[in-house]
């Protein structure tokens, strides 16, 4: 039994330095992603993490797998940032107000990752999958939040309601209001918050 136990050990802890590894590069590339390197080479990560890049690439086949593992550990973070409770509930003004601070903290928080996600988008399939699915719920969260005022339209009117609002609060707008028209995140949400009232008055 002793043998038995001593191998189980063994195993155990060899899983437990792989996990400890790969956590340290996953945060070595988000760090890079902060720095606005969109492209994470496994040798820069190596370099940076003082791994061998024998170890990586037993942890990874190629960038793609390490970039895609980098980008997942943030939907885990999106994930709870994006959560609102008692959807679609309240009155009109305090829900608009909710998505949009929502939307900016979501933005906020993972800016960088959200750029290397789109810069990565067209090369890897993968994280062209994971963005579509990433933008489907954040339209299926805004049809959720506003239903009440979108079914209120014409039916042959409510998709294209829908598509306005949802342009609007997707990521990609925000990033160009932050970053390329460089307006605060007040000046942001004020800009969102009279786009919407204005959309569904």
């Amino acid at each position: 039994m002793s043998g038995t136990d001593d191998l189980s050990s063994a195993v155990d802890g060899r899983m437990a330095r792989r996990h400890r590894n790969v956590d340290a590069v996953i945060d070595v590339v988000l760090q890079m992603f902060a720095e606005e390197s969109m492209f994470p080479t496994i040798e820069q990560a190596a370099t940076r993490s003082g791994l061998s890049l024998r170890s990586l690439y037993r942890y990874f086949a190629d960038p793609g797998e390490l970039l895609e593992a980098a980008i997942k550990r943030s939907d885990e973070l999106g994930l709870a940032l994006s959560r609102i409770h008692n959807i679609g509930r309240g009155p009109l003004e305090e829900r608009i107000d909710i998505l949009v601070r929502t939307r900016l903290k979501l933005h906020e928080a993972i800016g960088p990752i959200y750029r290397a996600t789109l810069a990565n988008a067209a090369r890897l399939p993968r994280i062209r999958d994971e963005l579509a699915r990433q933008r489907t719920a954040m339209r299926k969260q805004f049809e959720l939040q506003f239903a009440p005022e979108i079914a209120s339209h014409k039916p042959s009117e409510r998709d294209a309601v829908l598509s306005v609002g949802d342009l609007m609060t997707q990521l990609e707008s925000i990033e160009y209001l932050r970053r390329h028209r460089q307006l605060t995140v007040a000046e942001t949400q004020l800009s969102l918050v009279t786009g919407l009232s204005s959309l569904f008055t």
